[in-house]
């Protein structure tokens, strides 16, 4: 059962966590109401613990739209939890909730709350950043939230990189399931596959079918099994960008095995710079700033980098 804060007498942000204080989340809510002059706010936490029930979550949502203090909420963990597309849950959701099956943001404007999933505007950007608009093919290693995002961004033309098929392997059953359900109807059926991958040695065959100058992502959610592994076998197809979305490049087993072959194979190794931030100014852009406005983007980029 959620115990739910008072109201709250000055504006305040919550933070929705499914365990203690995510002191880096509360960090970057703080960067953004600086950079943007978004004060006097307050960050409160709102522990909904592992398992969210839908009566817990009502009385969330009734609180956000009473309260007259109440800014929104950072959803933390139980994202796909707090998405519903009934009617009258939200006053106003994105078309990117129903693409992903997630809520990210909570935005309260007086008497009303608006939804948001800033992960596949993440996703479309960093993307941008990262990947040549000539990219043949994409082969993303994951299927929690970022993984999908990801794939729904580059299989939907999103990006400027339009690949000709984008395959979203990983053993986790439940993350692709999830996938067909979402991004089947919204993608070219020719352009998505999803593939389960239980070896490294499935692993390796997907590589060796990559066209030059694909690109590779790894994007595992946090309870995936790397199935990389970089065995004798693994080679990466030539002129390919080789991408590790939540690792430095100096933690990253994955990028490590690209490097011994980044000369041969004229590879481009990226780590998890970009993606980070463009998560972060997303986030911090749904919850303070209005969609599109680029000073305010601005301000956040500089802010954050």
């Amino acid at each position: 059962m959620v115990t739910l804060p008072p109201s709250p007498e000055s504006p305040t942000v919550y933070l929705i966590t499914e365990t203690a204080i995510d002191s880096g989340a509360r960090d970057l809510l703080e960067t953004g109401i600086a950079a943007l002059a978004a004060g006097p706010c307050a960050i409160e936490n709102l522990t909904v613990g592992p398992s969210l029930g839908e009566r817990d979550r009502a009385e969330i949502l009734e609180f956000l739209q009473d309260a007259y203090n109440a800014r929104g909420a950072l959803v933390i963990g139980p994202a796909q939890a707090f998405f519903d597309d009934a009617p009258g849950t939200y006053d106003e959701i994105e078309a990117a909730c129903h693409l992903l099956g997630e809520i990210g943001i909570i935005r309260r404007v007086p008497g009303a709350l608006h939804a948001a999933a800033p992960r596949l505007t993440a996703c479309t950007r960093a993307a941008n950043r990262i990947l040549p608009a000539e990219t043949t093919e994409v082969l993303i290693l994951g299927a929690g939230p970022d993984a999908r995002a990801l794939a729904a961004a580059l299989a939907s033309n999103m990006c400027h990189a339009l690949p000709a098929k984008v395959t979203l392997a990983s053993n986790n059953a439940l993350g692709l399931n999830i996938a067909r359900h979402r991004l089947k109807d919204a993608t070219a059926e020719s352009r998505l596959e999803i593939r389960h991958v239980q070896s490294v040695s499935e692993y390796d065959r997907l590589l060796a079918l990559l066209p030059p100058d694909s690109a590779v992502i790894q994007a595992l959610g946090p309870t995936e099994a790397d199935m990389t592994q970089a065995g004798s076998a693994t080679l990466f197809p030539m002129g390919s960008v080789i991408w590790d979305t939540r690792s430095d490049a100096s933690k990253s087993r994955f990028l490590a095995a690209a490097v011994r072959q980044r000369d041969a194979a004229r590879l481009t190794l990226s780590d998890q710079t970009a993606f980070r931030t463009e998560r972060d100014i997303a986030i911090l852009e749904a919850l303070f700033a209005e969609p599109g406005d680029e000073t305010m983007q601005t301000k956040l980029r500089k802010a954050i980098t």
